[in-house]
């Protein structure tokens, strides 16, 4: 019987192991959200920043969330409402505790804070012109990525509908003949700033990273999620207008074998099975309950009779409190 009962408790141990987790999660349909699964959302992108990190998606303004009192990377792709000042300074403070900065945007509110910062890199605001491009001008074509960490594995990196940046050397650049306003010439798509004990990365096209762009890019996204990568990544959803979760549900995640676990599981049914079977947990019983009822006859004077007639009310067995008592008067070890 007994060992029937260590089995089963190996076996539910080792299910505990192996049994599915579900996780909340929420879903939204604002523009590049990691949490929007549509079209325009950055799901696919989120999913290769949680097997590198702890993503952590900020909902409030960064004042409220503290952010500046962190250490990390703080990824802010595509927003469109604007930071306050208590906002900026937060991000000052987060870099200068050595965090990194990775800004993405074309068109949106992401100069602000740039000049809060009062760097003089800025996103052009404006769409360059290129002659080499995937079925038209608004998706232009990029080959020349100088960081080799970017550029392994890609042989082109196809944007949609991107600004520049200005005022920063870059990692990555448009075509030597991409024209902004007059004159043809290379421009940067992506730089990186000392800022602080920290740095600042600048992408000039939030849509790269969009689902629909997903399949075209996945070389350059993987090694862009991995190049960014830290312990914890914070993930800017607050500065999304629309970011309005429309729905919650669960994510179900499966755990592989673990056999180390599995290993401590099991030998932890074996002690526990060496205790019981050696008469340890009774010796060690017997020893508690003897020290309780010394305590109770040196507090209130009671007979050894006495005590044993108020615990048989309890409910204990009068059998074992006399062979106790015995034990006690003729000064025998218990358990003898």
């Amino acid at each position: 019987m007994r060992r029937a009962v260590y089995a089963i408790m190996i076996a539910f141990g080792i299910f505990i192991l192996v049994m599915p987790l579900s996780v909340p999660v929420f879903y939204t349909s604002a523009d590049f959200s990691l949490f929007n699964t549509g079209w325009n959302g950055a799901s696919s992108f989120g999913k290769l920043l949680y097997e590198e990190a702890d993503v952590i998606p900020v909902i409030t303004p960064f004042n409220s969330f503290g952010i500046g009192e962190r250490t990390g990377t703080l990824l802010i792709l595509g927003p469109d409402l604007g930071y306050s000042s208590a906002e900026i300074e937060e991000v000052k403070r987060f870099l200068d505790n050595g965090g990194t900065l990775v800004l993405i945007d074309d068109f949106g509110t992401g100069n602000d804070i740039l000049k809060g910062l009062n760097v003089t890199a800025r996103f052009s605001g404006l769409q360059p012109l290129d002659v080499f491009y995937s079925k038209n001008y608004n998706f232009p074509e990029l080959v020349r990525i100088t960081d080799p960490q970017l550029g392994v594995g890609v042989d082109k990196l196809i944007l949609n509908v991107p600004s520049v940046i200005v005022g920063a050397e870059g990692s990555i650049y448009t075509s030597k003949v991409a024209i902004l306003g007059n004159n043809p010439r290379q421009l940067p798509v992506m730089s990186e700033l000392s800022y602080g004990n920290g740095k600042i990365i600048l992408f000039s096209d939030p849509s790269v990273f969009i689902n629909d762009m997903f399949d075209r890019n996945e070389p350059f996204i993987r090694n862009f999620a991995g190049y960014i990568k830290s312990d914890v990544v914070y993930v800017d959803e607050a500065h999304h207008s629309n970011f309005n979760p429309y729905a919650m549900g669960t994510v179900v995640i499966r755990r592989s074998f673990d056999r180390m676990k599995a290993f401590y599981v099991i030998l932890g049914v074996a002690v526990l099975a060496i205790i019981v079977e050696s008469g340890l947990a009774l010796e060690g019983a017997k020893r508690f309950l003897n020290l309780l009822l010394g305590k109770i006859l040196k507090e209130e004077g009671k007979s050894l009779d006495e005590v044993v007639e108020e615990l048989k009310k309890e409910g204990y067995d009068e059998k074992i409190l006399r062979k106790i008592v015995k034990e006690m008067k003729t000064g025998k070890k218990l358990g003898g």
